[in-house]
């Protein structure tokens, strides 16, 4: 059956196909034009369309429900058509436009994609289009997605239990309930969306993470982190200049993964290494995860209070695996004991050393067991994710500096979400040219408290090459957050260490504006980096610009991205800009050739 909506505003109709995988699907032509439809599609499923108006906009209710068996799979695809897409997920390859993207049918569940090539764990069920076109799904649907899948510019939607992404409990019938709405363009649908499916933040992380860089030791240390080297990592930031507004210790910390304690042998007095971050006005935050490994002290005590996550005769914990183990339990956050016990644990770190926050590792549903029964059933895996991200909000209600990696319908909390750790390259394969299209992503999808990983990625084993470094640098000045782990020190290059300088001084100086868009962001849900398309929706080249991004709607930011660039093209929107570079302005609506050296971060401020 083909359904086609159209709207108000005489831009494309979107089409789509409905029913594919049933038997015997009803050769229908329908244009949805004011009426409710209900349809029965052989005696597989049956379908309901509703037809209203929502504030100015056509909107479509489409809800199939499967009548007679677990295993249907019910599946519509629509049209991507002539405009261009966005919203969807954190992706390893994060293209943009999305109708760039292919992917097969995968479940719409998030997982660990550093790993994969699966649907990443900031996501949201929300695509919509420059032609104003906005699909969003309900949230306990067994959603399977496809985007472009064969060149064949659809995107398909699957429900389908298959008892690991989703549990049918063994009696529940599939649905696929989805709305479709028709806006005047990209702007105005994805505001029609958010407003009426997305929560707006309830308050923003410390101010003072978005005035001074926070530093971690991850990229340079590992797991090779001592008391001793964490004292000397902070020496060396003061002593070369840098601002720091917090420190995080990361892996390892702490004698074996899950016993919530400082290791003795490496960290013999964490209380007086606090103190003395502390003494410098820094703010300790330490790497924390929900994964209970089985050589710990803790495993034995929370198996034997439930609170971890039981295989299904509810008895005992259900292993799992993950990075640093390869049998270990999962704290079951559906649990209130469990939730209360880690809680205790983080608080008594906080009471006991002086400990200011935590950085919340995983938390997405790759690492849940493959079968379990936990204390709460849910339909979707991501509840889990949601109830992690909020024991981890609750770790620290009061500095408000939590770190998460996560984002699952979770956009109230006032918290600050990382991308996925990021490849020291320059590419798009989890690299340097994935930190602008992953900000856009995350800020149109509800997240504008962003941090875009460390500054030059991972480096696993060899830092990136100085070049690198300072364009990434660069590009990271103007976002809301800024976080070192690889030191620019070590190149032992002036350059290296001026530019780095030079940014950090430039993010203090626009940090009153980054707060007050921040701010804002309680009341209005905008993100603070924004596509160029947000003051230019009908802009063809302003939608799907993927290497520029916009601080609020005046300061247009277009960093070097590629290797040995010498001239840089740049698209100013229509309007008058001020170089901030060269105190010249430019009129927009057109593309510049744009000169640069190694020093230059283009930038523009719009005056009219």
């Amino acid at each position: 059956m083909e359904m086609k909506v159209e709207n108000m505003h005489g831009r494309n109709p979107l089409s789509a196909q409905l029913g594919i995988d049933l038997p015997e699907s009803l050769d229908l032509q329908s244009r949805v034009d004011g009426i409710s439809l209900s349809i029965g599609v052989s005696k597989a499923a049956d379908l309901r369309i509703r037809n209203y108006q929502y504030r100015d906009s056509e909107c479509v209710d489409v809800s199939w429900k499967a009548t007679t068996c677990v295993t249907e799979v019910l599946t519509d695809c629509l049209d991507l058509g002539k405009g261009h897409w966005y919203g969807g997920s954190e992706l390893r390859e994060q293209l943009w436009p999305l109708e760039k993207v292919s992917t097969n049918m995968m479940p719409f569940v998030g997982t660990d994609s550093d790993f994969t090539d699966n649907y990443g764990p900031v996501q949201e069920r929300m695509f919509f289009s420059s032609e104003g076109q906005g699909i969003y799904i309900e949230e306990d649907i067994p959603l399977f997605v496809s985007i472009n899948a064969t060149g064949d510019k659809k995107l398909c939607l699957q429900a389908k239990y298959d008892e690991y992404w989703y549990s049918s409990g063994g009696v529940n019938l599939p649905d696929l309930n989805y709305t479709v709405c028709m806006a005047q363009d990209a702007r105005g649908i994805h505001q029609l969306l958010s407003d009426r499916y997305i929560q707006k933040p309830e308050g923003t992380p410390n101010p003072l993470l978005f005035h001074t860089p926070i530093w971690a030791t991850w990229a340079k240390y590992k797991v090779n982190i001592t008391q001793a080297k964490v004292i000397d990592f902070v020496n060396d930031i003061k002593k070369y200049n840098f601002t720091i507004s917090q420190i995080g210790i990361d892996d390892d910390w702490t004698p074996k993964y899950g016993d919530l304690v400082f290791n003795p042998e490496t960290f013999p007095d964490p209380k007086s290494m606090v103190d003395t971050l502390h003494s410098q006005n820094i703010a300790v935050a330490l790497w924390v995860h929900p994964f209970v490994n089985i050589d710990t002290k803790a495993f034995p005590y929370l198996a034997s209070q439930g609170w971890l996550i039981p295989d299904v005769s509810g008895t005992r914990p259900a292993l799992t695996t993950w990075w640093n183990g390869p049998m270990a339990g999962h704290i079951d956050f559906s649990n209130p004991g469990a939730v209360k016990w880690y809680l205790d644990e983080l608080n008594a770190l906080k009471t006991n050393y002086g400990i200011d926050t935590f950085k919340f590792d995983a938390g997405d549903v790759t690492y849940l067991p493959p079968i379990f029964k936990a204390n709460q059933t849910f339909p979707n895996r991501n509840h889990y994710t949601r109830l992690y991200a909020t024991a981890a909000h609750n770790s620290d209600t009061t500095q408000n500096r939590v770190e998460v990696r996560t984002g699952l319908r979770t956009q109230h909390l006032p918290i600050y979400v990382r991308a996925l750790d990021k490849n020291s390259i320059w590419t798009f394969q989890e690299g340097f040219r994935t930190i602008i299209t992953n900000v856009l992503t995350f800020g149109l999808l509800g997240y504008p408290f962003i941090l875009p990983d460390y500054i030059g990625g991972d480096s696993y084993g060899v830092y990136p090459d100085p070049e690198l470094f300072i364009r990434w640098v660069q590009a990271n000045a103007l976002m809301s957050l800024m976080q070192f782990s690889l030191e620019p020190w070590a190149y032992n290059n002036s350059t290296v260490i001026e530019v780095a300088q030079e940014m950090v001084q430039l993010h203090a100086k626009y940090a009153d504006k980054i707060i007050g868009l921040a701010n804002d962001s309680l009341t209005t849900g905008y993100p603070i980096i924004r596509p160029l398309w947000w003051i230019a929706p009908t802009d063809e080249a302003a939608l799907t610009v993927d290497d520029q991004f916009l601080l609020g709607d005046d300061v247009l930011v277009a960093p070097v991205m590629e290797q040995g660039a010498t001239m840089r093209r740049i698209y100013l929107p229509a309007g008058r800009w001020r170089d901030e570079l060269k105190g010249q302005t430019q009129d927009g609506g057109k593309w510049i050739d744009y000169p640069v050296t190694l020093r230059d971060l283009p930038y523009f401020t719009k005056i009219a």
